[in-house]
Protein backbone atom coordinates (compact mmCIF):
# COMPACT_ATOMS: atom_id res chain seq x y z
CA UNK A 1 0.00 0.00 0.00
CA UNK A 2 1.48 3.30 -1.09
CA UNK A 3 0.24 6.73 -0.08
CA UNK A 4 1.20 9.72 -2.21
CA UNK A 5 0.66 13.29 -1.06
CA UNK A 6 1.27 15.63 -4.01
CA UNK A 7 2.81 18.95 -3.06
CA UNK A 8 4.06 22.05 -4.79
CA UNK A 9 7.47 21.81 -3.06
CA UNK A 10 7.75 18.18 -1.96
CA UNK A 11 5.57 15.20 -2.78
CA UNK A 12 5.51 12.81 0.12
CA UNK A 13 5.27 9.05 -0.30
CA UNK A 14 4.73 6.37 2.30
CA UNK A 15 4.70 2.61 1.88
CA UNK A 16 3.05 0.27 4.37
CA UNK A 17 2.91 -3.48 4.34
CA UNK A 18 0.46 -5.14 6.71
CA UNK A 19 0.30 -8.75 7.80
CA UNK A 20 -2.05 -10.33 10.31
CA UNK A 21 -3.48 -6.99 11.40
CA UNK A 22 -0.25 -5.11 11.96
CA UNK A 23 2.24 -3.07 9.97
CA UNK A 24 5.32 -5.17 9.27
CA UNK A 25 7.14 -2.76 6.97
CA UNK A 26 7.12 0.99 6.55
CA UNK A 27 9.15 3.21 4.26
CA UNK A 28 8.77 6.84 3.29
CA UNK A 29 10.40 9.74 1.56
CA UNK A 30 9.90 12.81 -0.53
CA UNK A 31 10.04 13.51 -4.24
CA UNK A 32 11.54 16.84 -5.19
CA UNK A 33 12.06 18.63 -8.47
CA UNK A 34 14.64 21.33 -9.00
CA UNK A 35 12.83 24.64 -8.95
CA UNK A 36 15.37 26.18 -11.32
CA UNK A 37 14.31 23.85 -14.14
CA UNK A 38 11.40 24.48 -16.50
CA UNK A 39 8.10 23.11 -15.14
CA UNK A 40 7.92 20.31 -17.72
CA UNK A 41 11.33 19.04 -16.60
CA UNK A 42 10.33 19.24 -12.93
CA UNK A 43 7.24 17.13 -13.63
CA UNK A 44 9.33 14.65 -15.63
CA UNK A 45 11.80 14.40 -12.71
CA UNK A 46 8.97 13.79 -10.23
CA UNK A 47 7.47 11.18 -12.53
CA UNK A 48 10.80 9.37 -12.80
CA UNK A 49 11.27 9.43 -9.04
CA UNK A 50 7.79 8.00 -8.49
CA UNK A 51 8.47 5.28 -11.08
CA UNK A 52 11.52 4.32 -9.04
CA UNK A 53 9.47 4.17 -5.80
CA UNK A 54 6.84 2.02 -7.52
CA UNK A 55 9.53 -0.30 -8.92
CA UNK A 56 11.13 -0.68 -5.50
CA UNK A 57 7.99 -1.32 -3.42
CA UNK A 58 5.58 -2.70 -6.05
CA UNK A 59 2.31 -1.65 -4.41
CA UNK A 60 -0.96 -2.92 -5.83
CA UNK A 61 -2.87 0.13 -4.60
CA UNK A 62 -1.90 3.79 -4.37
CA UNK A 63 -3.88 6.18 -2.16
CA UNK A 64 -3.87 9.84 -3.19
CA UNK A 65 -5.44 12.84 -1.52
CA UNK A 66 -8.34 14.38 -3.47
CA UNK A 67 -7.59 17.78 -4.90
CA UNK A 68 -8.57 20.91 -3.08
CA UNK A 69 -8.51 24.52 -4.13
CA UNK A 70 -5.74 26.43 -2.45
CA UNK A 71 -6.10 30.08 -1.53
CA UNK A 72 -3.75 31.01 -4.30
CA UNK A 73 -4.71 30.12 -7.87
CA UNK A 74 -1.12 29.58 -8.98
CA UNK A 75 -0.52 27.10 -6.15
CA UNK A 76 -3.70 25.24 -7.12
CA UNK A 77 -2.54 25.03 -10.71
CA UNK A 78 0.93 23.78 -9.76
CA UNK A 79 -0.60 21.20 -7.43
CA UNK A 80 -2.98 20.02 -10.16
CA UNK A 81 -0.09 19.64 -12.60
CA UNK A 82 1.92 17.65 -10.08
CA UNK A 83 -1.03 15.45 -9.20
CA UNK A 84 -1.79 14.80 -12.87
CA UNK A 85 1.79 13.83 -13.68
CA UNK A 86 1.92 11.46 -10.71
CA UNK A 87 -1.46 9.87 -11.47
CA UNK A 88 -0.31 9.26 -15.05
CA UNK A 89 2.71 7.35 -13.72
CA UNK A 90 0.60 5.31 -11.31
CA UNK A 91 -1.86 4.49 -14.09
CA UNK A 92 0.92 3.49 -16.48
CA UNK A 93 2.26 1.05 -13.88
CA UNK A 94 -1.10 -0.70 -13.52
CA UNK A 95 -1.69 0.22 -9.88
CA UNK A 96 -5.21 0.77 -8.61
CA UNK A 97 -5.83 4.31 -7.34
CA UNK A 98 -8.01 5.21 -4.38
CA UNK A 99 -8.67 8.81 -3.42
CA UNK A 100 -9.45 10.23 0.00
CA UNK A 101 -10.52 13.67 1.11
CA UNK A 102 -8.23 15.22 3.74
CA UNK A 103 -11.01 15.24 6.37
CA UNK A 104 -11.64 11.54 5.86
CA UNK A 105 -7.95 10.71 6.29
CA UNK A 106 -7.84 12.76 9.49
CA UNK A 107 -11.00 11.09 10.80
CA UNK A 108 -9.60 7.60 10.26
CA UNK A 109 -6.10 8.30 11.56
CA UNK A 110 -6.78 10.79 14.37
CA UNK A 111 -10.50 10.35 14.99
CA UNK A 112 -11.19 13.99 14.12
CA UNK A 113 -11.72 15.20 10.55
CA UNK A 114 -10.54 18.69 11.53
CA UNK A 115 -7.25 17.61 13.11
CA UNK A 116 -4.17 19.73 12.52
CA UNK A 117 -1.25 18.45 10.42
CA UNK A 118 0.89 18.10 13.55
CA UNK A 119 -1.73 15.86 15.17
CA UNK A 120 -1.85 13.64 12.10
CA UNK A 121 1.95 13.35 12.06
CA UNK A 122 2.00 12.51 15.78
CA UNK A 123 -0.65 9.80 15.41
CA UNK A 124 1.13 8.28 12.40
CA UNK A 125 4.41 8.24 14.34
CA UNK A 126 2.65 6.63 17.31
CA UNK A 127 0.72 4.11 15.19
CA UNK A 128 3.92 2.97 13.49
CA UNK A 129 5.94 3.09 16.74
CA UNK A 130 8.58 5.30 15.15
CA UNK A 131 11.23 6.77 17.46
CA UNK A 132 11.52 10.08 15.58
CA UNK A 133 9.07 12.54 14.03
CA UNK A 134 8.42 12.20 10.32
CA UNK A 135 8.89 14.86 7.66
CA UNK A 136 5.47 16.51 7.16
CA UNK A 137 5.00 15.35 3.56
CA UNK A 138 5.92 11.75 4.39
CA UNK A 139 3.61 11.80 7.43
CA UNK A 140 0.71 12.89 5.22
CA UNK A 141 1.49 10.16 2.67
CA UNK A 142 1.70 7.50 5.40
CA UNK A 143 -1.60 8.80 6.80
CA UNK A 144 -3.18 8.18 3.38
CA UNK A 145 -1.86 4.61 3.34
CA UNK A 146 -3.02 4.07 6.94
CA UNK A 147 -6.45 5.47 6.12
CA UNK A 148 -6.89 2.93 3.33
CA UNK A 149 -5.73 0.01 5.46
CA UNK A 150 -8.00 1.10 8.32
CA UNK A 151 -10.95 1.51 6.01
CA UNK A 152 -10.38 -1.98 4.61
CA UNK A 153 -10.14 -3.23 8.21
CA UNK A 154 -6.71 -4.67 7.51
CA UNK A 155 -5.59 -2.72 10.60
CA UNK A 156 -7.49 -1.66 13.71
CA UNK A 157 -7.52 1.97 14.92
CA UNK A 158 -5.48 2.89 17.98
CA UNK A 159 -7.54 2.46 21.13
Amino acid sequence: MLGVDPGTQVTGWGYLEALEGRVVRAAWGGLKGKRTKPRAEVLADLSGQLRSVLATWRPQVVAVETPFVARFQKASLLLAETRGALLAVVGSQGCAVVEYEPARVKAWVVGNGRAEKQQVAWFVQRFLSLPQPLPPDAADALALALCHLLELQVLQPLG
